[in-house]
């Protein structure tokens, strides 16, 4: 019933108690079971409807299969990284304009010993904080499959329990995430161990990863997918409301509501 101008993807009434995207499209597909809110289907309706549900169930198995491989490799990545024994510095290095007689002036500061300590901490917990992320995401995802795909028997109860814990596939999508931008933010920390060039030039990463996060999926993706949703579930509701409008029996009409 909320305006279009009330809906925040991060808000209480769309994120906690919908499940955004995710949660959204699975009370959605549960509204198609009437769409024109007779309060009554025929027997091709819920045929029709069940093997859709179906299909439903398929795809989420799709999705957090995709969901597990993206947690897995940032975990495959951030493991390693996180172990690896810290490079020897070679001051004197090309690389680093060296030419046998010291490194750049630029750089001779760089490599200040209570400098790296900070930064390998930095270093450590980002990828701490991939790896949590990636487990969690990766045990998530995991359960929901073994759900959807051995413990529940048929598409009525997958429904059921997509609908009840239709949060649930929002936070495989957010563990994925949330393990890359861990494993971005630590890049940089690395290499600023061996490279000053390479710590800079690796922060463009984090940059455009942010840049694009911000401008391209939420601008042009989720907000306008959220507002088609809305725009979806107020013509189910406006269609109940008919009918409800039609069962008193006083010869209203009700016009459809503003989007």
């Amino acid at each position: 019933k909320l305006p279009a101008e009330e809906l925040d993807l991060f808000k209480k009434n769309y994120d906690k108690d919908l499940g955004q995207h995710e949660g959204t499209g699975m009370l959605l597909r549960m509204g198609r079971l009437d769409p024109k809110g007779t309060g009554s289907i025929t027997p091709e309706e819920e045929e029709e409807f069940l093997r859709n549900m179906m299909t439903l169930a398929d795809e989420c198995l799709g999705f957090l299969s995709n969901c597990m491989i993206i947690s897995t490799l940032a975990l495959g990545i951030a493991i390693p990284l996180s172990l690896h024994e810290i490079t020897n510095l070679d001051l004197e290095s090309p690389a680093l304009g060296g030419s046998g007689d010291g490194t750049v002036a630029i750089y001779e500061n760089w490599f200040r010993p209570n400098a790296m300590h900070v930064v390998h901490i930095l270093e450590l917990l980002c990828l701490s904080y991939s790896i949590y992320r990636a487990s969690n995401g990766i045990l998530n995802a995991l359960c929901l499959y073994s759900v959807l795909s051995i413990y529940l028997p048929d598409a009525e109860s997958k429904l059921r329990f997509l609908v009840l814990r239709r949060d649930r596939l929002l936070v495989a999508f957010t563990l994925a995430v949330h393990s890359l931008e861990g494993l971005f933010c630590a890049l940089p920390l690395c290499a600023a161990k061996f490279s000053p060039p390479a710590s800079i030039v690796l922060a463009i990463p984090i940059i455009g990863f942010n840049h694009f996060f911000t401008t391209n999926i939420l601008v042009k993706i989720a907000n306008p997918a959220m507002l088609y949703q809305h725009k979806l579930a107020r013509e189910l509701y406006t269609a109940e409301e008919l009918v409800e409008e039609d069962d008193i029996g006083d010869g209203v009409s009700v016009s459809p509501i503003k989007e």
